[in-house]
């Protein structure tokens, strides 16, 4: 009897609980069936608490993600919680982004409808078909606000826009142009003009001694033409060959005042009756950048 109790008290579990729960580990059944056991998956359940993992620390960058001897429940629990938390930020961050792209969007916007910048302008690009008739060369006739008013007709038009809108600002019948908006503007224009006398000295062959000139101007409408807000002058000399007229120019940045008018003329003293001729172009435009 007394080895009897020997041997039972030695089959007893004398280790201490796990800690996973407060009780003692239980094995389920290795399988199914002891037969089947050879051919068939067996499971084995062993709770995640009382599993340590003992190797290095795990690091993602600076961040420690499991220490060592963690246990496998809190290993899983940092790795989800960790990826999950970056995920978060990432979201964050793209949020952030469209925020700042949205603000950027709203002020780009807001720079457009207060200054016009790139939304409103005029163009007008006119192959002239009309005949541009000299003109005596005089005192009176070289100040350009005499000149002759070029009209664009409505098909010479490329465009005319406010704030990115197409809208009226050019009078095709009496070729005045109103500033729709206060603000400052570049004014452009281009002349490319045949000469017709190809046989002689072309615009060289003038009447006079002395030659003459062509001259083209943006300046205010009216019988005196007011201000002269840009000008330029190709100058004809006798005996030099001259087959064409090429003019360039303009002024940037200049403030106009809402309902300002603006006319481009030209005067022909070069002694030659310009005829039209296909190719030929006069080009006017204005925008606004201020």
């Amino acid at each position: 009897m007394q080895l009897h109790k020997i041997i039972k008290m030695s089959l007893q579990n004398k280790c201490a609980k796990c800690g996973c729960e407060d009780s003692y580990l239980t094995t389920p059944p290795p399988c199914p069936t002891a037969i089947g056991c050879p051919f068939e998956e067996c499971a084995e359940i062993q709770y995640a608490q009382c599993i340590m993992y003992t190797g290095g620390d795990i690091l993602c960058g600076d961040d420690l993600v499991v220490p060592t001897d963690t246990n496998m429940e809190a290993a899983i629990t940092n790795v989800v919680d960790y990826f999950c938390g970056e995920v978060a930020n990432i979201n964050d961050s793209i949020t952030a982004i469209e925020g700042d792209i949205t603000t950027i969007e709203g002020n780009i916007t807001t720079l457009q409808a207060n200054q016009g910048l790139f939304d409103t302008g005029f163009r007008g690009a006119l192959n002239p078909t009309i005949n541009v008739n000299t003109v005596t060369a005089s005192l009176a006739n070289s100040n350009i606000a005499n000149g002759v008013v070029i009209i664009m007709p409505v098909g010479d038009i490329n465009y005319q826009i406010v704030d990115g809108v197409t809208t009226s600002q050019y009078n095709t019948t009496t070729g005045i142009w109103t500033c729709p908006q206060t603000g400052k503007y570049d004014i452009n224009y281009n002349v490319y003009l045949t000469c017709p006398d190809q046989t002689g000295f072309g615009w060289g062959n003038t009447p006079t001694t002395t030659g003459a000139a062509y001259s083209i101007a943006v300046t205010n409408p009216g019988v005196s033409g007011g201000t002269v807000y840009c000008a330029d002058t190709f100058f004809v000399i006798k005996g030099v060959y001259a087959t064409r007229i090429y003019l360039t120019g303009g002024i940037q940045g200049i403030t106009l005042t809402a309902g300002t008018e603006i006319v481009l003329r030209h005067q022909n003293m070069t002694g030659i009756n310009y005829v039209s001729e296909a190719g030929d172009n006069i080009d006017w435009a204005i925008r606004r950048v201020g």
